[in-house]
């Protein structure tokens, strides 16, 4: 399994860091810096074209976040003399939602930037399927977006994006496959303790070397198999004969009898 880089501890945050902007802020202090080129509070946000990728890939591009995910990202035109923005992203496409919301610094009754919510539908338009991919896309107010004489397709250089899986199906995805690579490594490491030094040695294939599996050994007869060559009836006779009681002959003895 791919392991995800730490972005947050390549950003050598202080203990306790939280990152949750405000609208007004993402727009004044962030977005609004970017698009002028000036030095962001912190280095915190990505750039990532989004609409290359589908949005399960996105999390391990950002920098930072565990539930949800902030991007620079460009826009380009749907139609070259259009204003409208290309919608389509890897696989599937962003769906716009709700209204517009203008975000408005507080005190201030001007706005600087636009909020609009847009959900992931995956596959092509317009039978894609929803998911629950939510990505808030803000946007400057008051920018003149036309193609101009060169027509050229970007629409804007820089949106700032906050991208969010409503029911953080992503990261209990991702847990749960941690945990499976961390079983399969910890079931690998036991296989491995269990070789012996023959567990190594690769048996030869007899059908490859056109010898058959069941090998013939001839017969070896051994000095001490002399016994073999006896005949069993002969052996049994010769130890009759052997045993045989010799006949008594009471003829030529001498009884005596004594009174008591």
């Amino acid at each position: 399994m791919k392991r995800a880089r730490d972005a947050e501890a390549e950003l050598n945050l202080p203990p306790g860091f939280r990152f949750h902007p405000t609208d007004d802020e993402l727009v004044v202090d962030y977005l609004c810096r970017k698009t002028a080129k000036q030095r962001l509070p912190a280095s915190i946000i990505a750039e990532v074209d989004l609409y290359k990728y589908e949005p399960w890939d996105l999390p391990e591009k950002a920098k930072f976040g565990t539930k949800e995910w902030y991007f620079f990202t460009p826009r380009d035109r749907k139609y070259p003399n259009g204003s409208r923005p290309n919608r389509a992203a890897g696989r599937g496409y962003w769906k716009a939602t709700g209204a517009d919301k203008p975000v408005a610094p507080p005190g201030s009754g001007r706005a600087v930037g636009i909020k609009k919510a847009l959900v992931f539908y995956d596959g092509k338009a317009p039978k894609g399927v929803k998911t629950d991919w939510i990505m808030h896309e803000y946007r400057l107010a008051d920018v003149n977006r036309s193609a101009g004489v060169n027509c050229s397709l970007k629409l804007d250089d820089w949106v700032l994006c906050r991208l969010y899986n409503k029911k953080n199906n992503w990261v209990k995805a991702n847990q749960e496959a941690a945990t499976s690579s961390m079983e399969e490594n910890d079931d690998d490491r036991s296989a491995e303790s269990l070789k012996t030094p023959e567990s190594g040695i690769e048996l030869l294939d007899f059908e490859e070397l056109g010898v058959s599996g069941r090998m013939e050994m001839p017969a070896i007869k051994e000095e001490c198999d002399w016994y073999s060559d006896l005949d069993l009836e002969d052996l049994m006779s010769n130890f009759v004969d052997s045993q045989s009681v010799p006949t008594f002959d009471s003829s030529s003895q001498d009884y005596y009898f004594f009174e008591h």
